[in-house]
C-alpha cells in the first residue's frame, strides 16, 4: 500500500492525470480501480504521514532539496544542450529555481518577524 501511494504521488508529480494513474496502478498492483480512487479520496489523511509533513523544518529541507535538484538538472542541460533555445530555457529554469530557493529560505524568517511585530502592536508597543 505504501509503495502504491508513493508511486501515485510520483506519477501525479510527473503530470499524469488521475485516470491514467488509476489505470496504470490498478494494473501494476492488481487491484480494482476503486482502490486507487479511494487512495486519491483519502490522501489528506495519509500523505502528510507518508511524506513526513508534520515537521516544518523537514518540509523546508525537502523543498530546498527539490529546488536544488531542479537547478542542477537545468544547469546540466544548459551546459550540454546544442540548441540555443534549450540553453535559454534552462537558464530561465535556473533563475526561477534560484529565486524559489531564496524565497523558501528567507520567507520563514520574514513571517516570524512580522508575527513579532504584530504581537508588539497588540500590546501597544511600537517600534520607531
Amino acid at each position: 500500500m505504501v509503495q502504491r501511494r508513493l508511486e501515485l504521488l510520483k506519477m501525479e508529480g510527473l503530470g499524469f492525470n488521475q485516470a491514467e494513474i488509476v489505470k496504470q496502478l490498478s494494473e501494476k498492483y492488481q487491484c480494482s480501480t476503486r482502490v486507487i480512487y479511494y487512495d486519491f479520496e483519502r490522501r489528506p489523511s495519509w500523505q502528510p504521514t507518508l511524506l513526513q509533513l508534520s515537521d516544518q523544518e523537514k518540509i523546508l529541507l525537502k523543498v530546498i532539496n527539490r529546488y536544488e535538484q531542479i537547478y542542477r538538472q537545468a544547469a546540466f542541460k544548459c551546459l550540454t544542450a546544442a540548441n540555443e533555445n534549450v540553453r535559454i530555457g534552462a537558464l530561465k529554469v535556473m533563475l526561477v529555481a534560484n529565486s524559489k530557493i531564496c524565497e523558501t529560505v528567507v520567507l520563514p524568517d520574514i513571517i516570524s518577524k512580522l508575527k513579532a511585530l504584530e504581537e508588539k502592536a497588540r500590546k501597544g508597543v511600537f517600534v520607531k
